[in-house]
Parts: structure tokens; sequence; C-alpha cells
């Protein structure tokens, strides 16, 4: 069974979405207008860092959700729940692609259909 795709980005040519998933091997396409994308080594190491990192933000939601992160505003510390900013708040990575940056998002629907590693 293959792996859902859980990150995205726009096409560079036509700005249709594109999601793929980075540990399948196939080719990065758009389905809009053909392009193909061909990501360096070191991009795709940051890529399995960023997705890693956002799978075990979201295994971790249970502890998360008795934490907080505090913000100090002047001499007041405001705590906004962590189980708050994970509905409110998208994970995107920006990385560059020659002259042009990229802003792979994260998408959490997909989940539930991917392989557990």
């Amino acid at each position: 069974m293959q792996k859902a795709p859980h990150l995205a980005f726009s096409c560079l040519k036509c700005r249709e979405p594109v999601s793929f998933c980075i540990w399948n091997e196939a080719p990065v396409c758009c389905d809009h207008c053909q392009k193909n994308y061909r990501f360096s080594d070191e991009i795709t190491g940051k890529l399995k860092k960023f997705e890693a990192l956002c799978r075990q933000i979201h295994a971790s939601e249970e502890i998360l959700g008795d934490t907080a992160v505090a913000i100090d505003v002047g001499s007041k510390q405001v705590r906004v729940p962590f189980r708050l900013l994970l509905t409110r708040l998208g994970s995107v990575l920006t990385l560059e692609m020659g002259e042009q940056k990229l802003e792979i998002t994260f998408r959490t629907e997909p989940l539930a259909d991917c392989i557990s590693k």
C-alpha cells in the first residue's frame, strides 16, 4: 500500500496545487500542467525532516493538549494552549528552488490514509 500525499505546494508554472508524498519514489508532477519537479538531495532531506516533525507533532497531540505556549507581552504572559495552536496554525516550510521560493504545506487530512513508520 502506498502512503497518501500529505505535502503540497502551488505549481510554479500554473499555480495549481501539487500534492505529493516525499517517501514515494515516483517523480513529483503537476496534474494540471504536467510540469515535473526534481528535488535535490538537500531539499529532499529537509522535506523528510519537515514531514517527520509534523507527523510527530500530530502523534503527540494527547500530551500537547496539556501544554501551552507562553508569550510575554510587556509585563504580562499570555498562555496559548497547544491544542488551539494545532487547530489554528498550518505547518509551512519555505524552500528555495532555483531562484524561486516554494512553500510546502503539510496537509493533515490524509494522515489517516498514511502508513505509520
